[in-house]
């Protein structure tokens, strides 16, 4: 299924220290962790029996995971600096990290640059530039997707000289005007895309009683805000006295003069809901206060700022099957059904942990998908209703459970007063029949007496049960109110009901 190589120096030969051969060489534990926000990591344990146990040098020695079946690189990276170790009892260990090719941009640092009137891909060029002046031939990058844009390209943008590469790109790229990356491996080098979203829609669903194992979903209001306070680039600076100051003294640019005055925008249907809840939002690139407002009204009318998140267990059938169907893969969105839980999108995958000895055990971080209130509250909604789903099958099972009982208890009553009828005629006639054929009939009518009896017994242990059931279930009922209370308090709190 897997395969894993190792080459000493970037051209150095391959060798497979992890085969999807049954009978090959196997390593002890491996897992890749993938994350669209972060560089992607690699670690494994390998065996003291490995022909290349002591072949893993710091940062001169590459590895790469694929599957072969597919032609599909999952990782290709270094080995960070590694130590071994041997216990008391004699038994050797090898834990080896490795981290991707995207961290070769952090091999490098900036030098200090300003300047006005460039555009995103300009301002990233330079940067590769940079890091190529300083880095190996094999480590040079040339840029490659970059459909990023700003509002307006025209405006001033400079780099600090003391963070490196990739540090630099995460803050005065990624931050300010979103976005990711992604290093590719072509055949004639490195290329670096910079684009609002690298995914693909997956063709591959996640689905109840087909792949999904487990899933867990949490939901969390707590970002929200009703009133936004728009701020765009600082001022700039061009007095004599001002030139020592650092560009963090300098006022932003705000709303006022197009807003009546007031530097906020308020959604009132928000205020009602959740109260003044006030959240700073930054432009650095716009100068324009009717621009900046447009911006910090479209942000406060569109908020989806309630998290959705939610942890996946699921077999990649693409490992499994001969059918053209897409992997799981960090950045992907994938149709996602459970009807039980009122699951039925696309979500995407933002991060991934994949066990390479024990596929069945990968997970995937699904989310944060952003809800907005009415979201939320629709969510509420469905979770309370599959709470009373609940209660009426446990309602319908102790039905059943009263119907039974009821039955079997009126049928023994009608045995045992039929018994003790005939006993009592047994009585009355006791001097007009045989005395051994009465005593033996009278033995019978006493075992059939202690069997109704042991029944009732049984029936009473029920009925005991029954009792215990329904005073549980009273007391669920109890509690159950009682959130509901609690949660109708905290929903007419939000809609503005504790004023």
């Amino acid at each position: 299924m897997y395969r894993v190589t190792v080459r000493d120096g970037w051209d150095g030969t391959e060798h497979t220290i992890h085969s999807e051969n049954l009978n090959d060489t196997k390593l002890l534990t491996a897992k890749i962790m993938r994350d669209i926000d972060a560089i992607d990591s690699f670690q494994f344990s390998i065996s003291p029996e490995s022909p290349y146990y002591n072949d893993f040098k710091g940062m001169t020695t590459f590895v790469k995971v694929t599957i072969p079946k597919r032609n599909q690189v999952l990782f290709e990276g270094r080995v960070l600096p590694t130590t071994d170790s041997m216990a008391t009892s004699g038994e050797f260990n090898k834990e080896i990290t490795c981290e991707g090719l995207l961290a070769f941009l952090h091999d490098s640092t900036q030098d200090y640059y300003a300047l006005a009137n460039n555009d995103l891909k300009s301002f990233l060029q330079h940067m590769i530039d940079v890091h190529n002046r300083q880095v190996d031939a094999f480590k040079k990058i040339k840029l490659g997707q970059v459909t990023v844009t700003s509002p307006s390209d025209n405006v001033y943008k400079s780099i600090d000289d003391s963070k490196t590469t990739y540090e630099t790109i995460k803050d005065k790229l990624i931050t300010k005007y979103g976005g990711e990356i992604r290093l590719r491996h072509e055949p004639d080098g490195l290329y670096l895309d910079y684009m609002p979203e690298i995914a693909i829609q997956s063709n591959q669903e996640i689905r109840l009683a087909s792949n999904l194992l487990s899933i867990k979903r949490s939901i969390d209001p707590s970002a929200m805000y009703s009133i936004i306070k728009p701020l765009g680039a600082r001022a700039e600076t061009t007095t004599q006295a001002n030139e020592g100051d650092s560009e963090i003294s300098q006022p932003r640019l705000t709303i006022e003069t197009v807003n009546a005055g007031s530097p906020f925008l308020v959604s009132q249907k928000l205020v009602d809901q959740i109260g003044r809840v006030v959240h700073p939002e930054v432009w650095d690139d716009v100068k324009v206060t009717s621009i900046l407002k447009s911006k910090g009204q479209a942000m406060l009318d569109s908020q989806r700022l309630i998290k959705e998140q939610f942890q996946v267990s699921a077999v990649d059938l693409s490992l499994l099957t001969d059918k053209t169907i897409d992997t799981f893969e960090a950045g992907n969105y994938h149709r996602t059904i459970n009807p039980l839980m009122g699951i039925n999108e696309r979500l995407r995958i933002v991060g991934q942990s994949l066990d390479l000895c024990n596929p069945l055990s990968s997970t995937l971080s699904i989310g944060d998908k952003l809800l907005s209130q009415e979201d939320y509250e629709s969510a509420i909604k469905l979770k309370n209703e599959v709470a009373i789903q609940e209660m009426k099958v446990k309602v319908a099972l102790q039905s059943t459970k009263v119907t039974a009982i009821t039955t079997e208890l009126a049928t023994t009553t009608e045995n045992l007063t039929r018994l003790q009828t005939e006993y009592d005629k047994l009585i009355e006639n006791i001097g007009d029949a045989d005395f051994k054929a009465i005593i033996a009939k009278l033995t019978k009518l006493e075992n059939q007496t202690t069997t109704i009896i042991t029944t009732l017994g049984e029936i009473g242990q029920n009925v005991l049960d029954l009792e215990e059931f329904k005073t549980n279930q009273e007391t669920l009922n109890t509690k159950q109110e009682t959130a509901n209370e609690d949660f109708e308090k905290r929903i007419t709190a939000l809609e503005g009901g504790n004023k």
